[in-house]
């Protein structure tokens, strides 16, 4: 049952779903008998979906391993170290290592383990052209279990993950297009069953800051208006708190200043409008907020390791993109006005 929310929250949520930038994914199928377990380190966002049999999830920031069983999806939004294990004592080798010494085949079916029970993943890698700064992957938790109990995300879920099947036993031209695209679904059906899921329950993090009257008024106001001249003393007036009192309350719940979620929104917006245009630096820093095209153009390499002129070279046809800061999701401290 979908929980009703007001209709400045469903506006957030409708914001930060449109966020989302997703211009490839990786795919790969696993077949693995017990004992079997991998180690995998990947900074980008993955998933796993049990087709057959179950399995361990464990990962360092989780206070204790996740059991997975079959339709059950787990997604890691923002990657790290993790494991998947067919039971929790059993010595992970790591995946990709493996995976060079033992390729898939052309259906991208990887086999592994020993001779016990039969356990089958499909797996997916999904790489976000705006993964620095994209507001959503900053607040989701650490890991997403969709569980194939749930009666009204599962079924959507398994339609989607099937049609994924489909297109990768097909290869059939622009089947990776395609496939990129159930991914983006998959990825938007996986954080609305989140929302929903925890919108009244969340005692912390982003969530439990929606659900305060102060704070969340101003995250709408910011995610409404990033472009105004917003301070913290502004934002504290318009929400009836004292700029001090706003200030901790904001940071407490949110995990980071106002202000630097403030960048974070306008540094999307622009990322966006450097992607898709040929804008010039000073309509783009003005369209963001920033009153100079020096004020944009330090804050845009403080926060994402580059220019916004290599940022917007990187991604024009022919080129490599970036790599390596862009990767960094942690933004380097810098004080609030």
């Amino acid at each position: 049952m979908r929980v009703a929310v007001d209709s400045w929250r469903q506006d957030l949520f409708g914001d930060l779903l449109r966020s989302i930038r997703l211009p490839s994914s990786a795919w790969i199928r696993l077949e693995v008998r017990a004992p079997w377990g991998f180690s995998i380190a990947d900074e980008n966002t993955v998933f796993h979906v049990v087709t057959h049999g179950n399995c361990w999830l464990e990962m360092r920031r989780l206070a204790t391993p996740v059991r997975l069983f079959t339709g059950d999806l787990g997604f890691l939004a923002r990657g790290d170290r993790y494991a998947l294990k067919d039971a929790p004592g059993t010595r992970p080798v790591d995946f990709f290592d493996f995976v060079e010494r033992h390729p898939p085949d052309k259906k991208r079916v990887l086999r592994a383990g020993g001779d016990g029970a039969i356990t089958k993943l499909v797996c997916g890698g999904m790489r976000f052209e705006n993964r620095a700064t994209d507001p959503l992957l900053a607040v989701l938790p650490t890991l997403i279990h969709v569980a194939a109990r749930d009666a009204d995300s599962a079924p959507r879920l398994r339609l989607t993950v099937e049609h994924v099947i489909e297109e990768l036993d097909s290869d059939r031209p622009g089947c990776e297009s395609v496939i990129t695209r159930l991914a983006e679904i998959l990825f938007i059906e996986a954080v609305r069953v989140y929302l929903d899921k925890n919108m009244d329950t969340a005692e912390s993090g982003w969530l439990a800051a929606l659900r305060d009257q102060q704070v969340g008024q101003a995250l709408a106001l910011l995610h409404a208006q990033p472009h105004d001249p917003w301070t913290v003393a502004s934002l504290a007036d318009r929400v009836a708190l004292s700029r001090s009192a706003f200030a901790t309350k904001f940071a407490q719940l949110v995990g980071e200043p106002p202000l630097r979620y403030l960048t974070r929104l306008r540094l999307n917006a622009a990322g966006e409008r450097l992607r898709s245009g040929d804008a010039k630096l000073r309509a783009i820093a003005a369209a963001v907020g920033y009153e100079s095209v020096a004020a944009f153009v330090k804050a845009f390499k403080r926060y994402l390791g580059v220019t916004p002129g290599e940022y917007r070279r990187a991604r024009q046809p022919g080129r490599l993109t970036l790599t390596s800061r862009e990767l960094e999701t942690t933004p380097r401290s810098h004080e609030q006005r």
